[in-house]
């Protein structure tokens, strides 16, 4: 749903004018969200609550067709035609930004910061795909589905969403600020806590290799502080806790 918004927010770094940002971010997130309530309200007002339950997706087509015959089915598939290609869309804008940031920040290898003639993240975009298919390719030699690479993708998810709201608590220096991030941390704690430890294992398979690459790109960048005894022990901590998390998913 909000999509659009994370991957807006990622490349607000190449706007011109970065208040823009914040309006467009803004009205994005409330257009979003009021959207979201209508048809929240129409599915209710519209058929009886059973009746939804039983509708296939996207069952707003089936409700478009009790109320305007079956041109109301040709609009939503092509909503969603439009909706998923927009994701899509921001879903590369992002997995190709991200490591292009990092490796400005000194976070990833020096060779991500490379672009090619039209400014784009080149090297970043081929470490995305050559990931995907890389994932793709473990699940089907663990014998997994589908839903076992979207519970670790979306466990992935929660854990930045908890540092975010913990990084604008530590640089807040307004109340309101501060109050946003420590329910923000709240919120994200608890969103840890009700996906359930296990899950939270997981996730670690992704983040050793991810380390990894951290480490390296300690070594192709000068660095004038050096990591501190309980962040490498942290390090130390995941890497270890990545066997038992690759033994399970295989199993």
């Amino acid at each position: 749903m909000f999509i659009g918004v994370e991957g807006a927010v990622v490349v607000s770094a190449r706007a011109r004018n970065k208040n823009d940002v914040g309006r467009a971010t803004l009205l994005a997130v409330l257009s979003a969200l009021a959207v979201y309530l209508l048809v929240t309200l129409l599915s209710l007002g519209v058929v009886a609550r059973p009746e939804l339950a039983e509708m296939r997706n996207p069952s707003m087509a089936g409700l478009m067709v009790k109320m305007m015959g079956s041109w109301g089915e040709v609009i939503i598939a092509a909503g969603l035609i439009v909706s998923v290609c927009g994701a899509y869309l921001s879903w590369t804008i992002m997995a190709a930004e991200v490591p292009y940031l990092a490796a400005t920040h000194k976070a990833f290898p020096r060779v991500f910061a490379r672009q090619n003639e039209n400014s784009a993240p080149s090297a970043s975009l081929w470490l995305t795909n050559i990931s995907v298919q890389v994932c793709l390719v473990l699940i089907w030699l663990t014998g997994s589905d589908y839903n076992t690479l979207l519970t670790i993708a979306s466990e992935m998810i929660l854990v930045p969403y908890f540092l975010v709201g913990a990084f604008l608590l530590k640089i807040a220096t307004r109340p309101l600020h501060k109050a946003v991030g420590i329910g923000a941390c709240i919120y994200g704690l608890w969103l840890l806590y009700a996906s359930g430890p296990m899950h939270l294992l997981l996730s670690v398979v992704l983040y050793a290799p991810g380390l990894l690459v951290f480490l390296y790109a300690r070594r192709t960048h000068q660095h004038d502080q050096m990591l501190r005894r309980r962040e490498m022990a942290l390090i130390g901590f995941i890497l270890v806790a990545a066997f038992p998390a690759t033994w399970m998913l295989m199993g």
